[in-house]
């Protein structure tokens, strides 16, 4: 007889569809309802393409046009990343993104490298991240007239057997989230029309790391103190149980309810 989990195929299909519907969000493309599990992930070229230009823009940004513009200056840097946002603009057609969506970050763009191109002032580059920011700002504040906000596609990514409930968490969070996007645009903004690039490269490098991992770290440690969720027999969860057991509070309870009802719906043992 197999000892295959019985989980394991739904927990792949599930993170799958999550991806895909995370991927459509990302492209324009209407948010389906978050029933649709079972279904399996195909992400097309096009989709691959926009992710992955997106997350380069997103955090290698800061990095590499530095070491850019001091191999072949400001103003043919500012081509480059022109180039880069023509790249990122094809994908974007290629999935038939309307351009509407994103007419403001590409003006915005478009409008830092013209104005670096006409003056050579590295300020005016700088803004870029305040740009992208703003971009996500949008992009999770939007999320939240679908069903599924961006945090829910992620959280169920995480944990494909995440109950309904989670979902008032997952909203307010991200709200959080886009907030917190909104202050990061404002200071880089300010950072970089100042004129101090040494704290804009600080702020938008390895601070802008440590300031989101410790978000992370915070929201993931209130979320398992919240929910005390333990679908699995990990590490982490067996000695947090010890200290913030399920059956102290009624969310625990709720959320130890739906673990049994779940595993007895899989054919696995109680918690």
């Amino acid at each position: 007889m197999s000892k295959t989990d019985p989980s394991a195929q739904y927990r792949r299909e599930a993170r799958g569809a999550v991806v895909s519907r995370a991927l459509q969000a990302v492209g324009g493309a209407r948010s389906r309802d978050a029933s649709d599990a079972g279904e399996s992930f195909r992400p097309s070229a096009s989709q691959i393409a926009i992710g992955s230009l997106l997350a380069v823009l997103i955090f290698a940004y800061p990095f590499f046009f530095d070491w850019l513009i001091t191999r072949v200056g400001v103003r043919l840097g500012a081509m480059a990343l022109l180039g880069y946002a023509a790249a990122f603009a094809a994908a974007r057609m290629q999935m038939g993104l309307p351009f509407k969506l994103w007419s403001l970050s590409n003006a915005g763009v478009v409008a830092v490298v013209a104005a670096t191109g006409w003056s050579g002032d590295v300020r005016y580059i700088h803004l870029v991240p305040a740009i992208i920011y703003l971009m996500l700002a949008r992009l999770f504040w939007d999320s939240l007239s679908a069903p599924v906000t961006i945090i829910e596609h992620v959280a169920r990514f995480i944990v494909p057997f995440a109950p309904e409930f989670i979902r008032s968490y997952c909203r307010k969070s991200t709200i959080a989230w886009s907030v917190f996007f909104v202050f990061n645009a404002a200071v880089i903004a300010w950072l970089a029309l100042s004129g101090r690039d040494e704290a804009w490269r600080d702020y938008t490098g390895w601070q802008m790391f440590a300031i989101v991992g410790g978000i992370c770290l915070v929201d993931f440690l209130i979320r398992k103190w919240w929910f005390r969720y333990y679908f699995h027999d990990h590490w982490f969860d067996r000695i947090w149980s010890r200290v913030f057991p399920a059956e102290a509070t009624p969310m625990g309870r709720q959320c130890l309810e739906y673990i049994r009802q779940k595993r007895q719906e899989l054919g696995l043992p109680p918690p």
